[in-house]
């Protein structure tokens, strides 16, 4: 295999020289408060010191290898002595990396005719495995009439980027953006989303706020107001955004003086703009027109949200003619939609850019599915929304002339929000084909997943990028059939959504995936007639559960794993390695990788006879679920001379309000191996959140040490009454457990049958 002689940052040898150093820290630390602390840090210095190969394949669309591709490794922090590293694929499409640090890394694939990937490749793996794999990396061929446009969420610099405290002092410590370096502040926000960004021949994004170094005329009646400074926002052209919709709720935040400040600076930023003006005119004559590698493409902007606060016709957030004139954004309302595809959209490939809905659900409204409906019947080639600040499934909708995607919902990009549900997020990547007659089609669509950490957004890899490729196709299928209970279906569905290599596929066709099913067949102990929960555990990325039967009458339940973070695993691509930031942490309770029970990361607690007090740990946000259903917890411990371990679970509603706690599981002081822990929880009737706390108490003598691995969090969304007859189910979904109650006392066993149904992108033409 071909690979260019390249300058290594580090090398194997450098390797084991940081292990050295490494073996000397923790002999140093032997002496340490805590002997877990020597152990430890002697892992680490191994782990520094074993390299890990990194394997792939790149294909074209039709599963084709492609020789000669570049593929060089990015990264950043701990992971920078992987980067540079370059190899090239074989007549195979084979490529090699070899001896990299398990640093986890991007890797950019490119060759001439192609379209370039940036893919995240995990190599957080344990110690045992020498290698990882990418799977296959599919290039899409780049040609004239083919566009590949890039679209994102909301997105803004404000707020607690420039005052992380909001105590209304900017500049402090721990402010992300200070007042003399804000763009080079800004562009580092992007810093792990920049290669992603600049790689498509147009980028698109929604800037949720007006640009202005001026914000002294805040909409005195709404609850929240954003701003962004203009040297934040020229750091998105930096980062390869050509295009913002300025058509959402916000802009009008700092009334018509932001407005117009945000209408020259965002040019002067290098940006290309719609949605929003002056009056109603301005804002209805702000459609972009592109013509993109000879694909004649049109945007405009709009926005749903009509008032915040107030009612008054000078508060409204929308423009308007008058008298008198009113700034802000693009109103959608039918009459406006229909003008927009009837006179300015005509002859081209048409990108309506909505916002509306209701924030941190995961459907769109019945009034947003109206827009989109009638959008694509008139003529709209995909439709794009926001304003939710979570992701929705991907819609379809045809009107006649074929399936046209509905991008419902998503989320977040660039935004400072705290909310657990807000966090991970994708970017769509759309392939445009313009035909010799002029016809134009959606070629290809892929998901990039990445998740907002501490506000900065980072593509995630490994089991991450497929448990978020699950959920957007969850909730693609599991889509309702209207926007509300009564209301008759409107013909919106959803597309079908899984995991794909590094990459997720949305298509809207059966021909475009193969999907094979395999029965797994197991024999449960029952303990008081329960099997109590099942794992569905998948036999690849693309793995639904399709199916339920069992070998006796029982009532079984489906759900979801909605805790996301309790396998303590690190799946970003940054600069830091296991930060365990969704945790609360300190030098008692802390992300270690020596002892875990799976994969590379579990919880350690520290505690001596000394101490005075138990420590805990708890997931820095609580956990929505849906009101009335119930849940279960489960988990694993392990304790080595551990005191008495307690779980607590408190309640709390929608809103964040306080409502009760609970010890849910007790677990005895001792010395014990990875032993499983489930507490099945009824919340009270009233709460819609969730906070767990784990707590650790000190030893009758000496030292104790505690784990905590692989916890799970089960939402129960389903239940079939008698699974014996078999129950189907929609995929791709995201179910990940079943329990089983027989209908007999007498059973000391039950068969559960479960169906794997498995995804595959099928071979296109390129």
């Amino acid at each position: 295999m071909a690979r260019r002689p390249v300058l290594r940052r580090s090398s194997s040898a450098s390797l084991s020289a940081c292990a050295a150093v490494c073996v000397c820290l923790a002999s140093a630390d032997a002496a340490a408060a805590y002997r877990f602390e020597a152990s430890e840090a002697a892992f680490d210095a191994t782990y520094a010191a074993t390299p890990i190969d990194l394997t792939g394949v790149v294909v074209d669309e039709a599963g084709s290898p492609i020789a000669g591709a570049e593929v060089t490794a990015i990264g950043w922090g701990s992971g920078a002595v992987n980067d540079g590293e370059i190899a090239f694929t074989d007549a195979e499409g084979a490529f090699t990396l070899a001896t990299l640090a398990r640093r986890s890394v991007l890797l950019r694939v490119e060759i001439d005719g192609y379209y370039s990937e940036i893919v995240p490749a995990d190599l957080h793996r344990p110690l045992a495995e020498p290698r990882a794999d990418t799977g296959a990396i599919v290039l899409t061929a780049q040609r004239l009439g083919r566009a590949r446009i890039l679209v994102g969420g909301d997105t803004m610099f404000g707020r607690r980027f420039v005052d992380s405290d909001e105590d209304g002092v900017e500049g402090e410590d721990g402010d992300l953006i200070r007042p003399a370096t804000r763009e080079a502040d800004a562009s580092a926000v992007l810093t792990f989303l920049r290669d992603v960004l600049s790689s498509a021949d147009y980028t698109q994004v929604n800037l949720e706020c007006p640009v202005t170094d001026n914000p002294a005329t805040a909409h005195p009646h709404k609850s929240y107001t954003f701003f962004s400074y203009p040297e934040t926002v020229r750091a998105l052209a930096l980062a390869g955004v050509d295009g913002v919709s300025l058509g959402n709720n916000h802009m009008y935040d700092y009334m018509e003086g932001g407005v117009s400040d945000t209408l020259v600076n965002v040019p002067n930023a290098g940006l290309d703009w719609f949605g929003a003006g002056l009056d109603e005119t301005m804002a209805k004559g702000t459609v972009l027109y592109r013509t993109i590698r000879g694909v004649d493409v049109v945007f405009q902007g709009f926005n749903q949200l009509v008032n915040d606060g107030s009612t008054l016709p000078e508060y409204t957030l929308t423009a308007s003619d008058g008298p008198p004139p009113k700034a802000g954004a693009l109103a959608l309302t039918a009459t406006g939609v229909k003008d927009f595809m009837t006179a300015d959209a005509t002859g081209r490939f048409a990108i309506p850019v909505l916002h509306g809905g209701s924030e941190y659900s995961d459907y769109p409204t019945s009034a947003m599915r109206r827009r989109f409906t009638q959008l694509v019947q008139l003529g709209a080639g995909v439709v794009v929304a926001h304003h939710p600040h979570t992701v929705h499934g991907v819609g379809l909708y045809d009107a006649g002339a074929g399936p046209r995607f509905v991008f419902m919902s998503l989320g977040n990009m660039v935004f400072d929000q705290d909310i657990f549900e807000t966090y991970q997020s994708y970017v769509a990547v759309l392939d445009i084909d313009e035909a010799a007659d002029g016809s134009r089609a959606v070629h290809r669509v892929q998901l990039i997943p990445f998740q907002n950490e501490g506000y900065v957004p980072k593509l995630v890899s490994g089991a991450w990028l497929a448990r978020t490729g699950r959920h957007v196709g969850h909730l693609s299928t599991t889509l309702p059939a209207a926007g509300a209970a009564g209301e008759a279906a409107d013909g919106l569905t959803g597309a079908v959504v899984f995991p794909s290599g590094p990459r997720v596929a949305a298509v809207s066709a059966a021909a475009q995936y193969k999907a094979s099913d395999q029965a797994e067949t197991r024999t449960v102990p029952l303990a008081s007639r329960s099997t109590g929960p099942l794992a569905h555990v998948r036999s690849s990325a693309a793995d639904s559960l399709a199916g339920l039967r069992t070998s006796a009458a029982a009532s079984c339940d489906y759900g979801r794993e909605i805790m996301l973070y309790g396998d303590f695993e690190d799946s970003d691509v940054d600069d830091a390695f296991h930060e365990g930031s969704m945790w609360s942490l300190s030098e008692f309770r802390t992300v270690q990788n020596s002892v875990v029970r799976s994969g590379t990361g579990a919880m350690v607690f520290l505690r001596k006879s000394t101490s005075t007090s138990d420590v805990s740990t708890y997931m820095n946000n609580r956990i929505k679920f849906e009101p009335g259903r119930k849940l279960t917890l489960s988990g694993y411990l392990k304790g080595d001379n551990a005191g008495q371990h307690r779980i607590q679970v408190y309640w709390y509603t929608s809103g964040g309000t306080s409502l009760s706690n609970t010890t849910v599981v007790t677990r005895a002081a001792g010395t014990y191996t990875w032993e499983r822990f489930t507490a099945d929880l009824t919340p009270p009737s009233n709460a819609g959140s969730v906070r767990v706390y784990f707590r650790a108490a000190p030893p009758a003598s000496g030292e104790a040490t505690t784990y905590l691995d692989d916890v799970s969090l089960i939402e129960w969304e389903g239940t079939v009454a008698d699974a014996s007859a078999g129950l189907a189910l929609a995929t791709p979904n995201d179910w990940s457990f079943v329990r089983c109650t027989a209908a007999s006392s007498s059973l000391a066993s039950l068969g559960v049958t479960t169906t794997h149904r498995t995804y595959t992108l099928a071979p296109s033409t390129p």
